[in-house]
């Protein structure tokens, strides 16, 4: 799952020696060659000041340029280490705050179903360290999904299965992004921010109003039951209003990893186009921060489409980093 790096990423890019090229960081080629290395690595962080023409680095406090033409590949890097059991800590407390509106589990896969409406919701993700990509597995999956005239797909997040056991092409992939409270920076504002458990009232169709803008599903009660919907664990949704119109919202969930620690999920965070560049997002992130603080979370994430350049970079401004990727593949 390979996309263009932001600003504030950690990547390696290797490119070819030559003129223009950083030379080479190996004080000899080993094992020693007669002709010499022709390709060379790098590890930073990526930061401002790139062109069209060449990616510029921070390696450890020295800014280094690689001119485009001599690169041969880039693979953005999580920004500290990441164990697989990271990953799959967030992966469980992120499909517990989308469980769709029906979910169980199949084989260490947590099946979920919410009537269509996201494909988040309506998707397996393989969060048990037992679960396995077996044709038994895969055609049981199918089969719950079928049974409730739903198209049968999977989440593949990076390093939990075996990638030969693949059952198809990746889809959309979507980046998962991470930060500790502490290293989340939000201007304050002046915004009143209301948070509310549930979106059952009239403030609650406000909120969806907000949330489903343009154009509505299909199916609307459907998408506030997904919406609405959590498994062991809590939520807030939150919104500002402008001359008592709502105008920006966003949605918490705080559920437990397979450890039991509390993490924050932040999604639906949404402000109506003629309100954006006033910091109202930021509130309502702050608010939601605070919220979770109190329920005894210390990390946040968020999973945002990786085409979806706009967010994936403000976000990374405010302190997140890649935790991991994970994308979809229909059976």
């Amino acid at each position: 799952m390979g996309t263009e790096p932001f600003v504030g990423d950690r990547v390696v890019v290797r490119y070819r020696l030559g003129p223009g090229a950083p030379e080479d960081w190996r004080p000899a080629p080993n094992p020693a060659t007669t002709s010499g290395p022709s390709l060379s690595d790098v590890t930073g962080i990526v930061t401002d000041g790139g062109t069209p023409e060449l990616i510029r680095l921070d390696r450890d406090g020295t800014v280094v340029e690689i001119p485009r033409p001599a690169i041969t590949s880039v693979r953005v890097l999580s920004r500290r280490t990441v164990r697989n059991s990271d990953i799959r800590a967030v992966e469980y407390a992120a499909a517990h705050a989308w469980p769709g509106t029906e979910s169980g589990w199949i084989a260490g896969w947590l099946v979920r179903a919410g009537g269509g409406y996201t494909r988040r919701a309506n998707c397996a993700v393989p969060v048990d360290i037992g679960a396995r990509a077996d044709g038994a597995t895969l055609t049981a999956i199918a089969d719950w999904y079928r049974a409730r005239s739903l198209p049968p797909q999977l989440a593949w997040p990076d390093r939990l299965l075996p990638a030969a056991h693949l059952p198809g092409p990746l889809e959309q992939p979507v980046q998962v992004l991470t930060g500790r409270f502490e290293e989340i920076t939000v201007v304050a504002g002046h915004a009143d921010v209301t948070l509310e458990p549930t979106i059952s009232d009239e403030w609650g169709d406000d909120w969806l109003g907000v949330r489903l803008a343009p154009e509505s599903p299909a199916d609307l009660p459907a998408a506030a039951a997904v919406i609405g919907s959590v498994r062991d664990g809590e939520l807030r949704f939150a919104g500002v209003r402008d001359q008592g119109r709502l105008v920006a919202i966003g949605r918490g969930a705080v559920t437990p990893t397979p450890s039991g620690e509390p993490m924050l999920g932040v999604t639906a965070l949404h402000t109506l186009p003629a309100h954006r560049g006033r910091g109202l997002a930021g509130q309502v992130l702050a608010a939601l921060l605070g919220w979770g603080r109190e329920r005894g979370a210390d990390t946040v994430y968020l999973q945002v489409d990786a085409a979806n350049r706009a967010p994936g970079a403000w976000y990374r401004r405010l302190g997140f980093g890649l935790h991991h990727e994970y994308g979809y593949v229909r059976l």
